[in-house]
């Protein structure tokens, strides 16, 4: 493709590269460049691409927002990391064109109510691609698996496979860092959905208040065209004020608050939930296989999505039954002895939705195991001890991705939040499992909280091979 194709759309202050020359590819690693690549120079938080342009000894054009040393060609930039988000569309043909686009942002349940809107709109009749955490799927079909929101280059070809293979529907998660850095550039969603806003990523954000600014700051005219979004929760409380005094077309949904869509008689026993929808007016009568008030919440903000997009009452009903859980999200296995729930829950609120939840279903003791990743939010491993503590008759703390860390100085800090005597540490992840397992009796429940479909322990770098559900599988008298 031209460089002055690739560069449509991007502000280009300055150049002294040739706009007709024919670019090979897009790098963002100068270890990577060949003839005739465009390299893009991010500022990252270790490095700067900008330092290692001396480096590369083919011809290639630099997207940069610092003029390069005499002798490289350049395209001068405002924002490198927006340029890159648009040069990746370019590359890509606009790949979004003739499909439509549903963001879920949101700490807590974005993998969830994204996986439940593409469960109901392939009911519906509607083709999907769907991108997030638990991987990347066409049709149905996982195609791979990377980044929460993926990269721009990466984004950008998912959607053109989509799209060549008839979808007319993307879902996706967009994370905070996705936001903050840009990834998806020009990109207007259709459908935004705010599921809830609590504490997370304190590591990259500084604050709490900057980690919701940055959340919230999708929702604007720029990035959207219809927001759906949780007025129980204080950040969508606050959001939806904005959306009405912004005149931005906006839905709300909730439990508690006044709301657009919202659920009543909501009932939970051992074979699930169940409740009744008011959609705009529309009933809905809704049973449903998976458990917990949270899963009420995912499941109203889908069914949200797919009124809006058309789909009728009854139609609704009928999807919603054929809704399965996603690995790792409140997976509920069986013992000889108990309950066995393997969760994803890594935030304090996570980790109080999943234990609430258990704590209702549990006939006798409730076991917690969980740790917490290592080179992450420090300030919310005391807490998540203490929100263990308040359901749990029992607590493991092991290790969870401890990364660089020393696992035992992660399991202090979450040990300084817990207030029950009955508190084990027990570093290797696999034998707190054994022993857990090993110490129900009949009636209790197991929760193993932290890593969910996860098949990977990351210590130093390396992503040893590991599963809560082998673990389980190898060490519990399963059904």
């Amino acid at each position: 493709m031209e460089l002055k194709d690739l560069l449509k759309n991007v502000g280009v202050l300055e150049t002294n590269a040739d706009m007709d020359a024919q670019m090979n590819e897009i790098k963002t690693d100068s270890r990577q460049v060949e003839a005739n690549d465009l390299f893009i120079c991010l500022e990252g938080i270790n490095a700067d691409a900008n330092d290692f342009l001396g480096d590369i000894d083919v011809p290639f054009v630099a997207v940069t927002e610092k003029r390069p040393p005499a002798g490289i060609k350049y395209v001068l930039v405002d924002d490198a990391r927006l340029a890159y988000a648009k040069i990746c569309e370019n590359r890509f043909l606009h790949p979004l064109d003739d499909m439509r686009f549903i963001a879920v942002v949101g700490t807590n349940g974005k993998t969830s109510t994204a996986h439940y809107i593409e469960s109901i709109l392939t009911y519906a009749g509607f083709r999907c691609g769907l991108m997030g955490t638990d991987g990347h799927y066409i049709l149905g079909t996982k195609v791979g698996e990377s980044l929460t929101t993926p990269d721009p280059y990466e984004f950008n070809d998912l959607l053109f496979k989509m799209r060549a293979k008839g979808c007319d529907v993307v879902i996706s998660e967009v994370s905070a860092h996705a936001i903050y850095l840009e990834k998806l550039g020009d990109v207007k969603a259709d459908i935004a959905v705010l599921t809830n806003i609590s504490q997370d990523h304190l590591d990259f954000f500084k604050s709490y208040e900057e980690y919701q600014g940055v959340k919230m700051s999708y929702f604007t005219s720029d990035h959207i065209k219809r927001a759906i979004v949780n007025v129980d929760d204080k950040s969508g409380k606050i959001l939806i004020d904005r959306l009405h005094a912004a005149a931005l077309p906006c839905v709300s949904y909730g439990l508690e608050n006044p709301a657009d869509c919202f659920a009543v008689n909501v009932r939970e026993d051992m074979d699930g939930i169940s409740f009744v929808a008011n959609l705009n007016d529309e009933l809905a009568e809704v049973r449903s296989g998976l458990y917990g008030e949270f899963n009420v919440y995912n499941l109203l903000a889908a069914m949200t999505v797919a009124h809006e997009m058309g789909v009728d009452v009854r139609t609704l009903m009928q999807a919603v039954r054929r809704v399965k859980p996603v690995k790792g999200r409140f997976s509920v296995l069986r013992s000889d002895k108990g309950t066995i729930i393997i969760d994803f829950a890594h935030t304090p609120e996570g980790m109080r939705s999943l234990l609430s939840t258990a704590r209702m279903l549990t006939k006798s003791r409730l076991i917690t195991v969980f740790g917490c990743g290592g080179e992450r939010d420090v300030l919310k491993r005391r807490i998540m001890g203490e929100v263990a503590s308040k359901y749990s008759d029992e607590i493991i703390l092991t290790s969870d991705n401890p990364r660089g860390e020393d696992p035992r100085d992660i399991i202090r800090d979450i040990e300084a939040g817990v207030c029950i005597k009955d508190v084990k540490c027990i570093v290797d992840r696999p034998e707190a499992v054994r022993t857990a397992l090993s110490e129900m009796e009949e009636g209790d429940t197991l929760v193993i909280a932290g890593k969910g479909s996860e098949n990977y322990i990351e210590v130093k770098g390396r992503k040893i091979p590991y599963s809560d559900f082998d673990a389980v599988a190898r060490y519990g008298q399963l059904r």
